[in-house]
């Protein structure tokens, strides 16, 4: 448009775009739905076998029924404490063995050849030790939770803790920090990424800790209900505890990365 003319120029629509995280989101919760209705369709005519693979109806059937029995729920609930609990256990010694490896070395020397043991160990070879030690249950579900936990703790807190910068350590002790404000104060804000690092992977451990656990030495929880029901070919109820445990591991990794956004502040 000519300078002077007394036209306005039209100014181009500009039409609302989703921020790319809502769009990923939608996306991912489209496939599923596509997934979910391809699979039911798929088993309605006839082109998958029920007692292999059931179907989305099924399952939602064979929930309810779980659900109003009040056995969905009991087994929920002690899954769900033996995670806390496990991977509780796993974060509080595996981030004191981190710091204390990292900052002395005659600790990293006297632990070292442990912890790359049970790092290098398929410990579900040592299952029947501690089926032997602590007999079938609760305790032993956590034994074996704990054991496949804790080292990655441990092994990704002493990297986060060697990879401190001297210089902040010694600006603590030089305005008379003591060991504690060393800690709080410099070690652990500065290796917070690595630390959290660890964290996820020992959520995901911790799942299969319980649910290897549950299934070969527990009377009771979702990885037991799935070896009951499967012995008796109830392919629907088998996939309940199934799609809890998926539910689980999804939420326990946003809940991981929630912690590390809000930490981030600490580490600044």
């Amino acid at each position: 448009m000519a300078v002077g003319s007394g036209v306005t120029p039209l100014r181009p629509i500009v039409l609302p775009r989703f921020r790319s995280s809502n769009r990923a989101t939608l996306l991912g919760i489209l496939g599923i739905l596509l997934f979910v209705g391809f699979w039911e369709l798929a088993a309605q005519v006839g082109w998958l076998n029920p007692v292999i693979l059931s179907s989305p109806s099924r399952i939602a059937v064979a929930f309810a029924g779980q659900w109003q029995s009040g056995q969905f729920v009991a087994d929920l609930g002690v899954s769900l404490a033996e995670l806390v609990i496990g991977f509780g256990l796993s974060a509080i010694v595996g981030v004191a063995m981190g710091i204390a490896m990292g900052l002395n070395r005659t600790t990293e020397y006297a632990f070292d050849p442990f912890v790359w043991f049970l790092y290098s160990t398929p410990l579900v070879a040592l299952y029947p030790l501690i089926v032997v030690w602590l007999g079938f249950g609760f305790s032993t579900v956590i034994a074996i939770t704990f054991m496949l936990t804790v080292i990655p703790i441990a092994v990704n807190t002493f990297s986060g803790v060697r990879s401190v910068d001297p210089s902040l350590i010694a600006a603590v002790r030089v305005f008379g920090g003591s060991k504690t404000d060393v800690i709080l104060k410099a070690v652990l804000p500065a290796s917070l990424p690595l630390v959290l690092a660890g964290f996820r992977i020992g959520l995901s451990r911790a799942l299969i800790g319980v649910v290897l656990g549950e299934m070969f030495s527990s009377n009771a929880g979702l990885g037991f209900r799935m070896t009951v029901y499967a012995a008796h070919l109830k392919t629907a109820d088998v996939f309940v505890p199934l799609v809890a445990f998926v539910v689980i591991g999804v939420v326990t990794t946003q809940l991981a990365l929630l912690l590390e956004s809000r930490l981030q502040s600490w580490k600044t």
